[in-house]
């Protein structure tokens, strides 16, 4: 893989888009799941969730298409974080996420 400049930085790095330092950097920023909003209540909001969608009777709150059983799926929430919309595709609620 060719060296690409970090998005922060501009350091060669070969992998990702960030270099180790940055990366860590940004993590560190970003906090914690619980900080992050993911918390007991969410874990067991999904564990509520999940039969349901493993079942394939869930579709996505984002795009209303069927989640797949075995297909990933995150516990959507609004963009205030303090409620849920229900099952999302992974790849819809983190492009919602990365649109946000």
């Amino acid at each position: 893989m060719t060296p690409r400049p970090c998005l922060s930085c501009g350091v060669l790095t070969p992998t990702g888009s960030r270099c180790p330092a940055c990366r860590a950097q940004r993590e560190r920023v970003r906090g914690n799941r619980q900080q992050r909003g993911y918390d007991r209540d969410h874990d067991a909001e999904r564990a509520r969730w999940a039969p349901l969608v493993d079942s394939g009777a869930v579709a996505c709150a984002r795009c209303g298409q069927p989640i797949l059983p075995g297909s990933p799926w995150d516990l959507d929430h609004d963009a205030t974080r303090t409620s849920w919309l229900g099952p999302s595709h992974a790849a819809c609620n983190r492009a919602a996420a990365g649109r946000a």
